[in-house]
């Protein structure tokens, strides 16, 4: 089935922290060999967007396309070049399961 486009505007700071809370799974829960990866960008992405990081998300047709399954984010943060000499900030890609993929895994293993 075809995915839809989600806006950005729809996608509030609150509401991604909220998902990335919701989409963790017990381990005992995971079947695919990707699982621990999406877990961890999960916490990564939930404690930047909770420090108060830079985000922003990602809508390229030709790419990394956030719809209605998957929201893709890129996020901006102080890391070691910016402290150490004043260089460019880090960035990193991540993707969040959107409400609909969450619920359709029914607290499953949504990756």
């Amino acid at each position: 089935m075809p995915t839809k486009q989600v806006k950005s505007e729809e996608i509030s700071r609150e509401t991604l922290i909220e998902l990335c809370r919701d989409g963790v799974v017990p381990q005992k829960n995971w079947y695919n060999r990707d699982s621990a990866r999406a877990q961890r960008q999960l916490g990564e992405a939930l404690a930047l967007l909770s420090a108060g990081c830079h985000y922003e998300i990602l809508h390229d047709p030709d790419g990394l396309n956030t719809n209605d399954q998957t929201i893709w984010i890129m996020i901006e943060c102080e890391g070691f070049a910016y402290h150490d000499w004043g260089g460019d900030l880090d960035r990193e890609t991540y993707y969040i399961p959107t409400r609909e993929r969450l619920n359709d895994n029914a607290g499953g293993d949504w990756y």
